[in-house]
């Protein structure tokens, strides 16, 4: 695992939570509830888990919760990814669900073959009973990493064994669109919430208000109700990767005019010499962001009918996670970092 803070990018990422408070937390709730409409049609935006993780063993328990359903999407992706990549033998790996939320909403996937760790999925369910690849990951990277949450809870002065032998909790949680956290329940003291991308420590007032306002609703997942995703014609390019950068090294990016939304996709594939950040400026918390663009992959539908670019966010200081430019594009915005 790399170095996971910079301490530039520590004081940008601290004056942000600092500037939002209690109040800008709800405000930016209110928004983010409102906002668009494929990635909001939860009634809730909090999924919970009381998946409990072991540190010693680097495995989550396996509570064999996910719907066949569920099981048969994401064998599709891994036979999509394997298409672009068959030498990480995606198509042959072992995949392991994990619940993230009440109701079952969001499954952590992760996938090995041999016993390497190969990749890992986050797979959603709408509100209409729809699945959806939130986002995925390459190699041994992955949220809910066991190094970087031993590192995050010793930064913290707690020791995962004496917090779990103590009545102690700990808790996988994921909020839409991107926000991949842990929630640590400790006897006697207020809970912690770690950012299970980066390690960060989140501002307690928005994962609170995240699970205050949240209200479970039943969700029926059946066959017929698998996105065009999903569609036998469903096919991946190569990975196309990009030098990691940290935003923080050069903040003039800050002072450069967004790229318009219409050449966002343009400038990511043909400008392959130029640093990009995502930023979602007060709503980075949310997205782990400011965050370089470290490469793209284009996803094909229908057997080439349909194209979703799938844009590759961190892995300098962060895990690096492909996830929707649709889900991007939400919130954020993206820059040229000049020289």
């Amino acid at each position: 695992m790399k170095r996971l803070f910079h301490t530039q990018w520590k004081t940008v990422r601290r004056t942000t939570c600092m500037t939002l408070g209690l109040l800008s937390c709800a405000a930016l709730l209110s928004f983010w509830s409102i906002a668009n409409a494929e990635n909001r049609t939860f009634s809730s935006p909090v999924l919970a888990s009381s998946t409990a993780y072991s540190l010693e063993h680097n495995q989550f328990p396996n509570n064999e919760t996910a719907p066949v359903t569920v099981q048969q999407f994401a064998q599709q992706q891994a036979v999509a990814l394997d298409s672009a990549n068959p030498e990480a033998h995606w198509k042959n790996a072992e995949l392991d669900f994990y619940p993230l939320g009440p109701g079952t909403h969001s499954w952590l996937v992760q996938a090995a073959f041999e016993g390497k760790s190969i990749g890992y999925m986050i797979i959603t369910a709408t509100q209409q009973g729809q699945l959806k690849l939130s986002e995925y990951g390459q190699g041994e990277q992955s949220p809910y990493n066991n190094e970087l949450l031993g590192q995050a809870l010793k930064r913290q002065h707690v020791n995962l064994a004496a917090l779990l032998s103590g009545r102690g909790e700990l808790h996988l949680r994921y909020a839409l669109p991107l926000l991949a956290y842990w929630k640590v329940e400790r006897p006697n003291h207020l809970a912690l919430y770690i950012d299970a991308t980066n390690g960060d420590l989140l501002p307690s007032e928005l994962p609170e208000l995240l699970e205050t306002d949240s209200v479970p609703f039943s969700l029926s997942i059946r066959n017929s109700s698998i996105t065009s995703a999903s569609a036998s014609g469903l096919s991946a390019e190569s990975l196309h990767l990009r030098t990691e950068f940290n935003p923080a090294d050069n903040l003039l990016w800050i002072t450069s005019k967004p790229v318009a939304a219409n050449r966002v996709q343009d400038v990511i594939q043909h400008s392959t010499h130029r640093e990009l950040v995502f930023s979602a400026n007060e709503r980075n918390i949310i997205y782990g962001g400011p965050l370089p663009v470290s490469g793209y992959q284009l996803w094909h539908t229908d057997h080439g009918k349909e194209s979703i670019p799938y844009v590759a966010i961190g892995g300098n200081t962060s895990v690096q996670r492909f996830v929707p430019l649709s889900t991007l594009l939400q919130d954020g915005q993206f820059h040229i970092v000049k020289p």
